[in-house]
């Protein structure tokens, strides 16, 4: 039964902040179906019944934690104007830049925001769609690769936009943009550092600044990225705190959204689309594009 709070609860255990617990806690869906067929198979053995018992309320408490992201609900209906996003991280700069162009013109959203996009992916967008008055705007080192840098495109209607860009320190930055017709609300292009062992002592602190948008009085904002983080961990849930999950709300929450190459059941969602302080996500389809080991979202957010 240990175990089996390991394997599923590692977050409720307070273990998520480390290698590789925190791996553990973004298969929780899917560990959770496969611990359940373990322990069903174990009721077939005598000796093994109560043990396949205990197992099973572990996995009853992990799959109530799992479950509700894929109900749709209810949330408090916004009043604002409606704000179309597409996220997508291009793994590298690696992504299809055709297949972009395409899904843009076809759904002319508000603001494109490219995790691991620096100035040489941002060039190559911009000339696949120079009719359509995008504007852009980098968060990128000097010189960077596309890796390490993250990318936002902005329609013309958008009005003019201020910037600013928060460094991480060690790791990518991300972009903030307020003004024009955003009015009072931040968006904030996020492309938070993966809990790997290089990485996994910036990856809590990281999270935890989400607050600046999602916490009490933080005011309406979208957070919109590559978050590394799902709604099974800790971290990730505690930084966001106050915001809404646009694929937990409309009931895409256990679609994965990396790896792209394994089936939608089996992988993890860990970019995202957040609103906070009044703004409400509404709407969320989950694209496949080509060329990244992540797929896209594009989500609609009513502003308050």
């Amino acid at each position: 039964m240990g175990l089996a709070v390991v394997i599923l609860l590692p977050d409720v255990v307070g273990l998520d902040r480390s290698v590789p617990f925190a791996a553990l806690a973004a298969f929780r869906p899917l560990l959770t179906v496969v611990t359940v067929l373990v322990a069903l198979a174990m009721l077939t053995w005598r000796g093994a019944r109560t043990l396949a018992a205990a197992v099973l309320m572990v996995c009853v408490a992990a799959g109530a934690l799992v479950v509700p992201r894929a109900v749709p609900r209810t949330v408090p209906a916004a009043n604002g104007p409606y704000l179309t996003v597409l996220s997508f991280n291009v793994d590298q700069g690696e992504a299809d830049v055709a297949a972009v162009a395409a899904t843009i013109r076809r759904e002319r959203p508000d603001v494109v925001v490219l995790p691991e996009a620096a100035e040489r992916y941002r060039t190559l967008l911009a000339e696949a769609v120079p009719d359509l008055g995008y504007r852009s705007w980098l968060g990128a080192r000097p010189d960077a690769d596309d890796v390490n840098g993250i990318t936002v495109f902005t329609a013309s209607w958008s009005g003019p936009l201020d910037s600013r860009t928060i460094d991480q320190g060690r790791f990518d930055p991300w972009l903030e943009l307020t003004g024009g017709r955003l009015g009072a609300l931040r968006l904030v292009a996020v492309h938070v550092s993966a809990p790997v062992p290089e990485k996994i002592r910036s990856w809590p602190g990281e999270l935890a600044q989400l607050q600046s948008w999602c916490g009490p009085g933080a005011g309406p904002a979208v957070l919109v990225g590559d978050f590394n983080g799902s709604l099974d961990h800790r971290e990730f849930r505690d930084g966001t705190q106050g915001c809404l999950d646009a694929g937990a709300v409309t009931g895409e929450g256990l679609t994965a959204t990396w790896n792209a190459t394994w089936p939608r059941w089996s992988g993890v969602q860990i970019d995202h689309v957040l609103g906070g302080g009044g703004a409400s996500p509404t709407a969320l389809r989950i694209l496949d594009l080509p060329g990244s080991d992540h797929r896209a979202l594009l989500a609609r957010v009513r502003l308050p």
